[in-house]
């Protein structure tokens, strides 16, 4: 009977190391995936409120016409890879009122910040009140941009109604 209960043990150990084996190799994997940053700046806000953003990035934007809830500008060289952004220009009328009404609330204050991709190279900036967005860059310059909105759809909300 001890020896049973021995082996017993041992096969948990096994078993317990086969699966925190695993479990680093699914967190590492997790952490080499290709995302960018936004980092705050006070100067990308005033650029976005004074209508000086740089003319050269492509401008797109997420909700309404007229109130959206992040508008972004991304180097010309990057492909959006979602269809719910619409793009705009920035020279337009609809960009200026955009900038105007986006959206804030209590808690969510409107923000300026540089889009950096994972070397740290600014590939855009971003104006929102929404702090939690990710930017992820795939191959070919892909990037794919997404803000985290759970508070539209109440406690209930589910992301992938969006």
């Amino acid at each position: 009977m001890r020896i049973a209960g021995k082996k017993n043990k041992s096969i948990r150990s096994d078993s317990l190391l086969l699966i925190s084996q695993v479990m680093a190799i699914l967190m590492l994997a997790g952490c080499g995936a290709n995302y960018g940053r936004l980092i705050r700046d006070p100067e990308v806000q005033q650029a976005f409120e004074s209508q000086r953003v740089p003319s050269e990035y492509i401008y797109y934007y997420y909700g309404f016409s007229t109130r959206p809830y992040v508008v972004f500008g991304i180097e010309p060289v990057y492909i959006m890879d979602s269809r719910m952004w619409k793009q705009v220009s920035p020279d337009s009328a609809e960009f200026k009122e955009m900038i105007r009404w986006i959206w804030e609330d209590y808690g969510y204050l409107k923000f300026g910040a540089d889009i950096l991709d994972p070397s740290g190279k600014k590939a855009g900036v971003m104006y929102t009140a929404i702090d939690a967005t990710s930017v992820k860059f795939g191959p070919d310059h892909h990037i794919a941009v997404m803000p985290n909105l759970p508070f539209l759809g109440g406690p209930e909300g589910n992301i992938e109604d969006f």
